[in-house]
């Protein structure tokens, strides 16, 4: 008996862990902001223009960029992803340093972060995604190809961009400080592997197979700080070592998870997004 009483409590205990774990999922993973009137009002000061549509999680709104107001259609779009703890106008001191007005930048957020509805799921951002393209295009009358359209996403926003550019046909990609997978994340941050009370199933490196495997393959890169104390360099390794001829890996000297953008930029993150893309 006293045997059993020794197993028992390590086991509920382990149980007790992997039920809030399951049902407090969603909020290990998503830090979601919402948005002042003052952030609101600043952002459209500066030109910024609100892209409003709607989805299965309600009404949404994206956010989209160019250094000027021309109604000519951009020669290409950036669709842009933050982390699980940013929101889409945080990337405005960002974009505002390309002055180029044949470039856009068209700034997603997640549902329940800013000013949408709903709740963030994989599924439901990439919804977000998706209708908030096709919002832009509709509301300016513009048509644009896939060999205009970028991905750039930070951290989890990388794993957004990749899911989104395994479904549709872009020309560059560019991820910084992302992860292998979500499973590999809750292993790192909890020691164990959910697997099938993973809920939030990101998987970079099923997405970077299948972007590979497409007829035209987009430019890839990928940016990592060797400082990375969120997710480890060797996930951002490991996604390169996919395919080392097509994709370019830039390891970020001295960059931790919240800087690595601003030390990327002069490593080649800036003629990434300003440059035109390569010919096939």
């Amino acid at each position: 008996m006293a045997e059993i009483a020794g197993w028992l409590f390590p086991g509920l205990l382990l149980v007790a862990l992997l039920s809030v774990v399951l049902l407090l999922q969603d909020r290990l993973i998503y830090f979601p902001l919402r948005y002042s009137q003052a952030e609101l009002e600043e952002a459209k000061s500066v030109g910024v223009r609100q892209i409003r549509f709607r989805t299965s999680q309600g009404n949404q709104v994206a956010f989209f960029w160019r250094s000027d107001d021309s109604e000519t259609t951009p020669e290409n779009i950036w669709i842009v992803f933050g982390g699980n703890g940013d929101v889409a106008l945080a990337w405005i001191g960002l974009v505002r340093d390309f002055p180029d007005p044949s470039i856009g930048f068209l700034l997603i957020d997640y549902p329940g972060y800013g000013i949408c509805e709903g709740g963030p799921n994989p599924e439901s951002i990439l919804e977000n995604s998706e209708c908030a393209l096709q919002a832009l295009l509709e509301q300016s009358h513009w048509k644009l190809g896939a060999d205009a359209l970028g991905v750039l996403g930070h951290s989890l926003g990388g794993a957004a961009a990749l899911q989104f550019a395994a479904k549709y046909v872009v020309a560059r990609i560019a991820v910084v400080s992302t992860f292998t997978a979500m499973d590999d994340m809750a292993r790192t941050q909890i020691g164990i592997s959910l697997g099938p009370l993973l809920r939030h199933r990101f998987d970079n490196i099923t997405c970077l197979k299948t972007i590979l495997a497409q007829k035209q393959v987009p430019e890839i890169y990928i940016f990592h700080g060797d400082a990375d104390e969120i997710i480890p360099l060797k996930m951002g390794r490991t996604l390169a070592k996919l395919d080392p001829n097509r994709i370019e890996f830039v390891e970020v000297p001295g960059a931790r998870h919240n800087d690595v953008i601003r030390l990327a930029l002069p490593l080649g993150l800036r003629s990434v997004l300003f440059h035109r893309p390569r010919s096939n």
